[in-house]
């Protein structure tokens, strides 16, 4: 898809969305993250390498603004574009039931994208809300490769379930006559843009 003016126009706002609820939600020690909703919207409306990059550049950026260690997820947003744009490839988002379950495979391959940069960079301990759920985790007697696994399990489906619906609600929620300016078969194929 070749890339104009709206769309140009629309990566730097996902980004600055990224990076936006990250800091909020990094500020407030939450056991979820809300830092891939630009990612995913971006993804829907522009496909797989505009979402990738959206991802790349948010983390990027968050590296510098919110915590250095963002960076090392890069790989973790590439998944998420890439998952997302398969699952809406078969249409598989067009009704609540299937995002749901769509959202919480994505919060599994998420949190097993992000697990080894967690075990083996930084010892578990991110910085992040979940930490403290990684804490808990290691206090009751887990390993840590186990510890940063049931937290990734406990709290990145809900996690991403929730921003994809989140991505949803938005996708709805603009006018048509600005979303057909995207025109991306995934936005027609969802039911997004009819």
């Amino acid at each position: 898809m070749k890339l104009d003016k709206y769309h140009l126009a629309f990566i730097p706002l996902a980004v600055a969305l990224n990076v936006s609820m990250g800091s909020i939600i990094q500020l407030l020690k939450l056991p979820i993250y809300l830092d891939a909703i630009g990612t995913c919207l971006v993804t829907l409306s522009l496909g797989f390498r505009a979402g990738a990059l959206t991802g790349v550049l948010s983390f990027l950026i968050a590296g510098i603004v919110i915590s250095p260690v963002y960076p090392y997820f890069i790989g973790t947003q590439v998944a998420i574009a890439g998952f997302l744009h398969l699952v809406a490839s078969q249409g598989l988002l067009a009704k609540t039931w299937t995002q749901i379950l769509c959202g919480i495979a994505l919060g599994v391959i998420a949190g097993a994208c992000s697990a080894p940069v967690k075990v083996f960079l930084f010892a578990g301990i991110d910085g992040s809300g979940t930490s403290l759920v990684i804490a808990y985790f290691l206090k009751s007697g887990q390993t840590m490769l186990n510890s940063v696994l049931y937290s990734g399990l406990a709290s990145e489906p809900l996690d991403k379930t929730l921003q994809l619906l989140m991505t949803v609600i938005m996708l709805k929620s603009i006018p048509r006559r600005l979303l057909v300016n995207f025109d991306n078969p995934l936005l027609r194929k969802n039911g997004f843009l009819i």
